[in-house]
């Protein structure tokens, strides 16, 4: 009995330490509706709801939007910490050279974190 006591607990352990080193993987997500169709690195996207995803490497970050299950576009940009939480989810946006619109800068509700965008 002793033996199965270890190997239970050693099971335990090997669980406990794959969800932590998973969940250090995994991608932050949050939805954002875009209000005007923008270009993000040489992609059209239309106005819509997206799943925003980013990885960050602080503070470098690389962003993928997400619509119907599918990546429709990628980015780099730098996640900044405002230090102040915002009230709401904000896209905001800047006028191209061509007049196309792109993404400056996402501000998420309930977060002091930033994705910001190059021009």
């Amino acid at each position: 009995m002793g033996v199965r006591r270890y190997i239970g607990i050693f099971f335990v352990l090997v669980v406990l330490v794959l969800a932590y080193a998973i969940s250090g993987f995994a991608k932050t997500a949050r939805n954002v509706d875009i209000e005007h169709a923008v270009v993000v690195s040489g992609t059209t996207l239309p106005a819509g709801q997206y799943a925003v995803r980013w990885e960050a490497q602080n503070p470098q970050a690389s962003v993928e939007f997400v619509r119907n299950k599918k990546v429709v576009a990628s980015a780099p940009c730098k996640l900044e910490d405002r230090g102040k939480k915002y009230d709401s989810s904000t896209v905001i946006y800047a006028t191209n050279p061509n007049g196309s619109n792109a993404i400056s800068e996402i501000r998420f509700a309930g977060s002091s974190e930033v994705l910001v965008f190059s021009e």
